[in-house]
């Protein structure tokens, strides 16, 4: 299913002075890819297409979550009395039940906090190069690059937010805990995807960031800095649409705009959330 054609980009600095434009042609690989690069045109590297057993155990990627989870899962268990106000309520209800209301709201919170650590991110230059700089300087991101970067980086726009998360959200489990940061983990890789994935155009309809809207934040790394809801740069002004853009608008011409959709079901759900929890 990914045997299409794809797109190699390639940005150029404009004449006009307006900042950067995207030059786009398409053409016809043998695994079918869009390939973004700054400056030139250009394939990822080998070492980011196929390395997938460094990738698992990278410190700054799955790793870092994982272990993040097992340490406060093993305090929690160790001296929950002591660490109580540290470790989240959801860390210590080892129930098997899923809380689909948290689950749901967790989603729409962690995505929140993110956006703001992101854009500080963009916006403060010495954070910019002591965390984020070295993730983009991949030009041509993949799956398995989604969270190589920096071990700093991971903590801050990952770790900390999850760790709020989990305190700001009420009435959840650790199975809940479990399953959001699976499906949380997946898609921030595969918004990264060098393939043109088949739930991009449903993605799109229901406002849930797909391939195409984070490929854009790697030419503008200023703009599409949610990784979950597009609805979230809507309405806060860092929204660049990628059918705005040269030949992705091709792709994207059959397309419903980006909606709402699953912004307002986790907002829905946000609201039940908390409405039980007081």
């Amino acid at each position: 299913m990914f045997k299409r054609a794809c797109m190699i980009t390639q940005v150029v600095t404009s004449t006009c002075g307006h900042g950067p434009t995207i030059a786009i042609s398409r053409a016809r690989v043998a695994r079918a890819r869009h390939w973004h690069s700054t400056g030139r045109k250009t394939k990822p590297l080998e070492k980011h297409d196929r390395d997938w057993r460094s990738a698992l155990v990278r410190p700054e990627g799955i790793t870092a979550v994982v272990l993040w989870m097992s340490m406060w899962l093993g305090l929690s268990l160790a001296a929950p009395q002591v660490l109580r106000g540290a470790v989240p309520a959801c860390i210590q209800d080892l129930s098997p039940r899923v809380a689909v209301g948290p689950l749901l709201t967790y989603f729409l919170v962690f995505d929140m906090l993110m956006w703001l650590v992101h854009v500080t991110q963009h916006n403060v230059h010495w954070l910019y190069k002591a965390t984020h700089s070295r993730h983009h300087t991949i030009a041509s991101p993949t799956i398995i690059v989604a969270l190589t970067g920096f071990l700093p980086d991971t903590v801050l726009l990952i770790l900390i937010p999850l760790h709020g998360t989990l305190f700001i959200v009420p009435g959840s489990t650790f199975a809940t805990v479990v399953v959001f940061a699976t499906a949380a983990l997946i898609h921030l890789h595969m918004i990264h995807s060098s393939f043109k994935l088949p739930w991009d155009h449903a993605f799109r309809s229901l406002g849930i960031v797909n391939t195409y809207d984070h490929h854009v934040h790697h030419i503008h790394p200023k703009r599409n800095l949610a990784h979950f809801f597009t609805s979230i740069d809507r309405l806060l002004g860092t929204y660049v649409d990628p059918a705005n853009l040269p030949n992705f608008g091709e792709q994207l011409a059959n397309v419903a705009k980006s909606g709402h959709a699953a912004l307002c079901v986790s907002a829905c759900a946000a609201v039940w959330t908390f409405t039980q929890a007081w």
